[in-house]
């Protein structure tokens, strides 16, 4: 591929950036060479056309395109690649810049600190005061930027000896830094609570001594985002007294609407991972609330970021609605949403979750015509394509079949470099689990809980579950 640094980040631009980028190369102010813009031509075909057009894009070809009937030079072709390259991050630079305009007012705040510019200057704070006065749902920048423009009116202010409101000027930048410190250090003591939820850790986020009382105080009751948070750590802290988590969805239902985007979204995140929490102690029940807090997400319209929805996201509301058996209501959604997925992963989302889909529908045929022909060069996809093969085949009596894939299956696993040993001797024990399976229905009762005991005491990785329920129905036979 012809530099793939290049072409990764022009593949992120939607038409209208690639269209606005263009624009952006023919200004003589930031562009001055033609070449570029050639250059920027032909790479543009082939991100528009799509990946595979993008990994065919080889370096002859390109100069061809640029320079035809002249000698290959690759330092000078690198060269383009890598202004090219710079002059695309400026843009985005300048895109996300424009996106947040108190940024730039704030930065033009500090540029006009001159006393002939004073009307300048008042003009400029008055734009950053309206703006977070039209701000009817502060989110945490919110309370930055508040302590941003006072800081920058108190600093100029102290440098003034005469000055008669030194104490009017200072204590709006001490009250909006307050805001901003404490739902930032309680966001990170959240993010910290979550992940030793899922990893084992003896680093803990430092809390300044006296810190929990300082946050009770009445002035931070108008914060809707602090009393959010105070009940998620309660909830995250001490999972067994689930009233925390109830008055936390109680909370987020009635103040849903008075926070921002950004940090509603984090708060159903917050949510979410308390109900990973729940179900990873076999409290089934609450997939359900799981499933439920993504459809709010969805009614509320915080789903997307940036117009786009991560692999990750997807996946989790597909096994969410299938685990409380929503099978119509997963089929919309994929078929819905999942063109709002990274393009690089798109088709391999899709194809895999519906593969997931209907395998919990027990339509075999579909499953195996999705699944069979297809290599994930995703690792956790392939693993993920080939369980859910594993069960079509043997819920469907295709022994033959399912003993080429147990068979190959295990030859992925030897030959993969990025799985760990640990992970491959627990797929290793699931696969041999599945062929005592297949003859276990010739075992008397005493081998069957024996068999049970084992499927019972092996890791939690293993897909336990399925391997339970095939065993229930021998028992039952």
């Amino acid at each position: 591929m012809f530099s793939e640094k290049l072409l990764v980040l022009l593949s992120t631009f939607s038409k209208y950036d690639l269209n606005r980028f263009r624009k952006f190369l023919l200004s003589p102010y930031f562009n001055e060479q033609e070449d570029l813009i050639r250059l920027f031509d032909l790479c543009n075909i082939a991100v528009r056309k799509g990946p595979d057009a993008v990994a065919t894009l080889d370096k002859n070809q390109v100069w061809r395109g640029l320079y035809p009937g002249k000698k290959f030079d690759d330092a000078h072709l690198r060269r383009l690649a890598s202004e090219l390259t710079q002059l695309a991050l400026q843009f985005k630079a300048l895109e996300t810049r424009a996106q947040n305009p108190v940024q730039e007012w704030l930065e033009l705040q500090k540029s006009l600190e001159q006393p002939e510019l004073s009307k300048h200057l008042g003009g400029v704070e008055r734009q950053i005061k309206k703006n977070m006065e039209e701000s009817a749902l502060p989110a945490t920048n919110y309370y930055l930027t508040g302590f941003q423009l006072h800081w920058n009116i108190f600093n100029r202010a102290s440098k003034v000896v005469s000055n008669t409101d030194f104490m009017q000027k200072l204590l709006p930048a001490d009250q909006f830094l307050d805001y901003f410190y404490i739902v930032q250090k309680l966001k990170f003591y959240v993010s910290w609570l979550i992940y030793q939820g899922f990893r084992a850790t003896e680093e803990k986020v430092p809390i300044p001594a006296g810190f929990w009382d300082y946050v009770k105080n009445e002035r931070f009751e108008s914060v809707p985002l602090i009393a959010i948070y105070q009940d998620a750590i309660l909830s995250l802290s001490h999972p067994e007294e689930e009233e925390h988590f109830t008055r936390l969805l109680d909370k987020l239902d009635r103040l849903a609407h008075g926070l921002a985007k950004e940090d509603l979204r984090e708060c159903y995140y917050i949510a979410q991972n308390y109900c990973a929490f729940k179900v990873n102690q076999g409290k089934t029940e609450y997939y359900l609330v799981f499933w439920s807090l993504f459809k709010n997400i969805i009614r509320l319209g915080i789903l997307l970021e940036n117009n786009q929805l991560s692999e990750g996201v997807f996946k989790n509301i597909i096994t969410s609605s299938l685990r409380v058996g929503e099978y119509s209501w997963a089929e919309n959604f994929i078929q819905e949403y999942s063109i709002y997925l990274p393009v690089s992963i798109r088709e391999n989302a899709r194809t895999f979750n519906l593969a997931n889909l209907y395998s919990h529908q027990k339509q075999h045929a579909k499953v195996i015509e999705l699944l069979r022909d297809v290599e994930y060069s995703d690792v956790v996809y392939s693993l993920g394509a080939k369980l859910i093969l594993i069960r079509t085949y043997f819920d469907s009596g295709e022994w033959l079949a399912l003993d080429s894939l147990i068979d190959s299956f295990r030859i992925f696993l030897r030959r993969n470099k990025v799985i760990s040993k640990t992970l491959k001797r627990e797929y290793n024990n699931f696969l041999n689990f599945v062929k005592r399976l297949t003859t276990l229905h010739m075992a008397d009762d005493k081998t069957i809980a024996a068999f049970r005991r084992r499927v019972m005491a092996a890791s939690a990785n293993t897909p336990k579950k399925w391997l339970l329920e095939k065993i229930a129905e021998i028992e039952g036979a």
